[in-house]
């Protein structure tokens, strides 16, 4: 619900001048302060063995800052697993990477460490969306081949909607507010 209180003539509305014009500059765009990220998890390939069968039980982690933002199901004794799962999530600063980790599902047991990668959110397209592979290392092997992950991934800036909103709900108070002043000078309204 939108409330509205109505100022005489030249009084301001939240620093704007509502009769004066005015020949300040405005200030430049300021970058984004949200943006979505949306993120599917497609698939892994050739991942790391983990259990005595010559399998594993894959499943991924993602984390932003330190915290876990997603985990995806865990596919049974398969080394190229398919998981084709989305998350949506919206995102402050894109200074921070998306830290991807593969585990291996033990029962009962500590989950075994199958590979990490970092992808860094600066670096993508806005609005389009990009098919990302990842390459899977483990910090303390860097040489060994961990397989990889396919991601498709997009970035969309969130900014622009609420300065659409605030524009429109500033022009709706803006026309009432002219109503009200060209009623009440008519004399058909008085207080």
């Amino acid at each position: 619900m939108l409330a509205l209180s109505l100022f005489s003539v030249g009084q301001k509305l939240s620093g704007i001048n509502i009769v004066e014009p005015s020949n300040e500059e405005l200030p430049p765009p300021s970058k984004p302060g949200m943006y979505q990220l949306d993120i599917v998890l497609k698939k892994g390939n050739n991942l790391a063995i983990r259990d005595r069968g010559g399998t594993s039980d894959p499943y991924v982690k993602f984390k932003i800052a330190g915290k876990e933002i997603f985990r995806s199901k865990t596919i049974h004794k398969n080394l190229n697993p398919v998981w084709d799962e989305k998350v949506s999530l919206l995102v402050e600063s894109l200074r921070e990477p998306l830290y991807v980790k593969v585990f291996d599902y033990d029962f009962g047991l500590q989950d075994d460490f199958m590979g990490s990668a970092y992808l860094h959110l600066e670096s993508l397209e806005h609005q389009r969306t990009l098919d990302v592979t990842l390459d899977l290392k483990d910090p303390h092997y860097p040489n060994h081949d961990l397989g990889s992950l396919e991601l498709a991934v997009t970035l969309i800036p969130k900014e622009g909607d609420f300065r659409e909103a605030v524009s429109f709900y500033l022009f709706i108070y803006l026309f009432i507010f002219v109503c009200y002043v060209s009623v009440f000078h008519a004399g058909v309204f008085e207080l």
